[in-house]
C-alpha cells in the first residue's frame, strides 16, 4: 500500500493534474472578483483547503443560473500536495550515499545550515531599528548575500552527502522551502495601517480585515476607559452583555457593506418612510446596506451594524443606532470623525464602528509611538502625478531606550519589532501620513530561498558542463 501511494506521488500525471487545478481555481477566483471583495475570494478559494466555487461566476450575470456552488481543491490542499510530491522525489530519489565520518560531517554542516537559514530569517547580528538611511539596491544586495551564505552551507552539506547529485538536491530544496515559507507567510502574516497628521503621535495600528464595536467612558476626563466588542461577536440577534458596562448590546443586523452616508431629508419618501428609528447619526443620515464591493474594481467594502441599547439595571431601551465604518476616521482619510455618543446613568460614552486596534509593543513588551514630524509630498512638474513621498518620524520606545528621528519614504521602509512600515498613502491636503504596516516573520525566506536554488542551479550546470568538457 506504501510502494502504490510513493508510486503515486511520483507519476507526472499527478503533478500534471495539480497544475492543471490550480489553474482552474485561480481562473474561478479571478472570476468571483466581480462579484466580491478580493479578501473574501482568498479565504474561499485559496486559503482553505476545500474551495466553495459558485457556479454562476463561469456565466454572464445576466443569465439565470442556480444559486449552487461546487466543492473543489482549494489553495491550501494543492499546495501541500504539491509539497509531498516533492519530498516523495527526494526521498525516493536523492538517498545519501556515504557513511562513517563524511556522512557525519555532512550532517553536521546540514545543521549549520539550518542555523545560519534561522539566524537570518530572525537578524541575528542586525540592528533592531533598520534605518532607511542607506540605498534600496544595497539593502537588497546584502538580503542576497545573507542568502548565499546560507545557500553556500546547505550545497557543502549536500556534497558531503550526494556526492554528484548534490546541484539538485539543493535545487529541489530551495522550492521546497519557498512553498513552505508562502504556506507561512498566507497563515501569520499581519498586514495594518498607522494614520498620523503632521505633529500628532501615535501609537496603535489599524487591523484592516478585522472589525471592531468600541465603547468608551468619557466621563472622567483624565482617563478613558475602553470596552471592546470583538466583530465575531457581531451576529444578527445576538445579545452581548460586556462586563464594565452598564448596559447590554442587541445586534439587530450587521452589514458586510453600506452606503457613503447621505442626509437623511434627500432620500425618496417610501425608503426614508421605512427606515428605522435610529438615534444619534442614524435620525440624520441615510445609512443601508449594500452588496458587497467587488474586488474588480478595487472599493473597498463598509461594514456597519445595526444595534439597539439596553440598560442592564432596568431593561429600558437606550436606543437603536447605526454604528458605520464611514464615521471612523481612519476609514475615510481623517475627512470625518463622527462617534457616536450617549449617557447612561449620568456616565458619558462614545461609541465606533471601527478597525482593530492593536496598540503598538516591542517584543520585550514595552509599548512605542512614532510621531509625525514632517510631512513631503513631490509631484512631477506640471501634473498631478505622484513623484515622491516621504515621512520624517520620531520613534520613541522609553523602555527600550529608543529616541530616533528616521525617515521613510517609498521602497525605503522602517523595520522595528518584528514589523515593517512603508510609505502608503497621505491624507488630504498633505495633512498627513499613511503607513502600511507588516509583520512577517517569514519575509527574509524568499530571499533565502532564491539563492538556494541559485546556487543548487549553478553547481549543477557546473558539474554537467565539466561533464561535457571531459567528454572525448
Amino acid at each position: 500500500m506504501m510502494n502504490k501511494l510513493i508510486d503515486f506521488f511520483l507519476s507526472l500525471k499527478l503533478t500534471v493534474v495539480l497544475l492543471v487545478l490550480s489553474m482552474i481555481l485561480v481562473f474561478a477566483g479571478t472570476l468571483a472578483q466581480v462579484d466580491q471583495g478580493i479578501w473574501t475570494v482568498m479565504d474561499q478559494y485559496f486559503r482553505c483547503l476545500i474551495a466553495r466555487i459558485d457556479l454562476h461566476v463561469f456565466f454572464p450575470r445576466s443569465m439565470d443560473i442556480p444559486d449552487v456552488w461546487i466543492p473543489f481543491p482549494g489553495g491550501f490542499l494543492i499546495g501541500w500536495l504539491l509539497v509531498i510530491n516533492l519530498i516523495t522525489v527526494h526521498w525516493a530519489n536523492f538517498r545519501i550515499q556515504v557513511g562513517g565520518g563524511r556522512k557525519i560531517a555532512g550532517i553536521l554542516f546540514l545543521l549549520l545550515g539550518v542555523l545560519v537559514t534561522v539566524g537570518v530569517m530572525f537578524g541575528w547580528g542586525t540592528a533592531s531599528v533598520a534605518a532607511t538611511e542607506s540605498d534600496a539596491f544595497w539593502r537588497v544586495f546584502l538580503r542576497l548575500g545573507r542568502g548565499t551564505l546560507a545557500a553556500g552551507v546547505f550545497y557543502i552539506a549536500c556534497l558531503l552527502l550526494f556526492r554528484k547529485r548534490a546541484g539538485m538536491v539543493l535545487l529541489h530544496g530551495g522550492i521546497l522551502f519557498l512553498l513552505i515559507g508562502e504556506f507561512a507567510t498566507a497563515l501569520y502574516a499581519v498586514e495594518a495601517s498607522m494614520t498620523i497628521k503632521e505633529g500628532e503621535t501615535v501609537n496603535y495600528i489599524d487591523h484592516s480585515q478585522q472589525l471592531e464595536l468600541s465603547f468608551t467612558d468619557t466621563s472622567n476626563p483624565e482617563v478613558d476607559t475602553v470596552t471592546v466588542v470583538p466583530g465575531d461577536a457581531l451576529k444578527d440577534g445576538a445579545l452581548i452583555k460586556p462586563d464594565g458596562l452598564p448596559f447590554d448590546i442587541k445586534i439587530n443586523h450587521y452589514m458586510i457593506n453600506s452606503n457613503n452616508p447621505k442626509p437623511l431629508q434627500g432620500i425618496p419618501e417610501p425608503l426614508r418612510n421605512r427606515y428605522p428609528k435610529y438615534e444619534g447619526y442614524g435620525s440624520r443620515l441615510y445609512v443601508a446596506e449594500q452588496p458587497e464591493a467587488s474586488g474588480a474594481t478595487g472599493t473597498r467594502n463598509a461594514p456597519a451594524v445595526d444595534v439597539e441599547l439596553f440598560n442592564r439595571a432596568t431593561g429600558d431601551s437606550l436606543g437603536r443606532y447605526i454604528l458605520s465604518l464611514w464615521f471612523y476616521p481612519n476609514f475615510v482619510n481623517r475627512s470625518w470623525d463622527m462617534p457616536t455618543t450617549f449617557n447612561v446613568d449620568g456616565k458619558d460614552y462614545t461609541a465606533y464602528f471601527r478597525f482593530r486596534r492593536e496598540y503598538l509593543t516591542s517584543p520585550g513588551g514595552n509599548p512605542y509611538s512614532i510621531k509625525l514630524l514632517d510631512f513631503v509630498h513631490e509631484k512631477y512638474e506640471g501634473t498631478q502625478m505622484p513623484k515622491d513621498f516621504a515621512s520624517q518620524i520620531l520613534l520613541v520606545n522609553e523602555g527600550d531606550d529608543v529616541n530616533r528621528e528616521l525617515r521613510i519614504w517609498m521602497n525605503n521602509p522602517l523595520r522595528y519589532a518584528r514589523r515593517t512600515f512603508y510609505q502608503s498613502g497621505y491624507l488630504p491636503d498633505d495633512s498627513g501620513t499613511v503607513l502600511q504596516v507588516v509583520r512577517n516573520d517569514s519575509w527574509m525566506i524568499p530571499y533565502l530561498s532564491c539563492m538556494i536554488v541559485f546556487v543548487g542551479m549553478a553547481a549543477q550546470f557546473i558539474q554537467s558542463l565539466g561533464r561535457y568538457l571531459r567528454k572525448p
